[in-house]
């Protein structure tokens, strides 16, 4: 009924992935979930289905001796992630720290912000708030093509002009 912290690897015999998940999902999250798999499609099953601290494919207990990963739980088994930086992180308060120029241009610029908002600020703060998708990038590849063309085709005038 309680975690295990110690050199106990409990092994459930189960019939299939389905009736494993089923079994991890009506319990506390674990600490850590080793799955014995070689199949893509359990692998991603189990990542995608359950929620653990941590998940090893066809190992244990390695996933504590690297710090470049994260080491932590969720839920009852614990919150946050420890090990080299993310030990840092987790302890860390990052506090955003904004300076606003008070000078006359800059509060020119920003005076939109402020009501009465007329139609032109209503517009302008829509703009600013839309949200974009980044612009396709698709069109240069037809650019390189041209460039690498055009510059072929130079190198080739240049040669044949020469002979």
């Amino acid at each position: 009924q309680e975690e295990i912290f110690g050199p106990i690897l409990p092994i459930l015999n189960v019939e299939s992935p389905e009736e494993a998940i089923k079994l991890i999902n009506s319990r506390p999250k674990p600490l850590a979930l080793y799955v014995f798999s070689e199949s893509k499609d359990v692998q991603s099953k189990f990542l995608n289905e359950t929620s653990s601290g941590g998940v090893l494919f066809n190992d244990t207990l390695m996933h504590l001796t690297l710090e470049q990963l994260p080491f932590g739980g969720v839920g009852a088994s614990g919150m946050g992630a420890y090990h080299g930086k993310y030990g840092f992180d987790t302890f860390t308060h990052y506090k955003p720290v904004l300076k606003r120029n008070l000078g006359w241009l800059g509060e020119k610029l920003g005076e939109f912000r402020y009501p009465p908002y007329d139609e032109k600020a209503i517009k302008t703060i829509k703009t600013i708030l839309k949200n974009r998708a980044f612009p396709s990038l698709g069109w240069l590849v037809y650019l390189l093509v041209l460039l690498v063309g055009a510059g072929l085709g130079a190198v080739l005038a240049f040669v044949f002009i020469e002979y």
